[in-house]
């Protein structure tokens, strides 16, 4: 099966665990800069979507996001003008997310795709942050991992992540927070995604068809996303 992103047109997560701590985080975070701390393999990534779609969304019951509503609707299509999602080259590639003014695969001739978030993209962010919103619900920018920032790329986003322009959002994903610059630390809030109970990461395997699980999830830490890969690989 392949793995989702965002909330599906159902309102189902992506994720089964990711539940509890989005409807905390939705309810009690009011920072604009926020630094989500997980590790990698227990969708992270994912999180910070929920986050943002439901932030953005329209619907007027909970839970957030519902899934049906325009914003929502926008973001399952990756299309949404108040969300932006910044990802290193390779990994929008990968993810099938790319960016306004991606280049279509191959223009770059040879080119290996960037691993690293780029101080022009990072300076794009910017220059789209200080936009008005679409849609009146104001803006939220992802940036995963964050850590992939090298110093002139992080440095340049700080005053956005210090002052941002009225009802923009930020929240940078991070597996290692050491890795990122201090000064960059200082100005987010920390929210950190823990791994989720064993009964659960393995019932979800279990969903994705993964056999072996309760050995592969114990190989992998506890991290069933990186266990579901450890799977795939053989």
């Amino acid at each position: 099966m392949g793995l989702e992103l965002v909330v599906g047109d159902d309102g189902a997560l992506p994720l089964p665990w990711l539940a509890a701590p989005l409807a905390e985080t939705l309810a009690r975070q009011r920072g604009h800069a926020l630094m989500l701390h997980g590790v990698d393999g227990i969708g992270a990534l994912q999180f910070a979507l929920a986050l943002a779609q439901g932030w953005l969304c329209e619907g007027g019951g909970a839970p957030r996001p519902c899934g049906r509503c325009g914003s929502c609707r926008l973001v399952q299509a990756r299309l949404h003008p108040d969300l932006m999602v910044l990802l290193p080259q390779a990994l929008r590639q990968s993810l099938d997310w790319p960016l306004v003014d991606d280049k279509v695969e191959g223009e770059d001739g040879k080119k290996k795709p960037s691993r690293q978030i780029r101080i022009d993209e990072v300076r794009a962010t910017i220059d789209w942050a200080a936009k008005t919103s679409a849609r009146g619900r104001g803006k939220v920018a992802v940036l995963h991992p964050a850590e992939r920032m090298n110093a002139q790329a992080a440095s340049a986003l700080l005053k956005t992540l210090e002052e941002p322009p009225p009802g923009t959002r930020l929240v940078l994903v991070v597996s290692d927070p050491s890795q990122l610059l201090p000064t960059v630390r200082s100005r987010c809030q920390r929210v950190a995604l823990a791994p989720p109970p064993a009964d659960q990461a393995l019932a979800w395997l279990a969903g994705q068809g993964v056999e072996d699980a309760e050995l592969l999830l114990a190989a992998a830490s506890g991290r069933p996303l990186l266990a579901q890969e450890m799977a795939a690989a053989g």
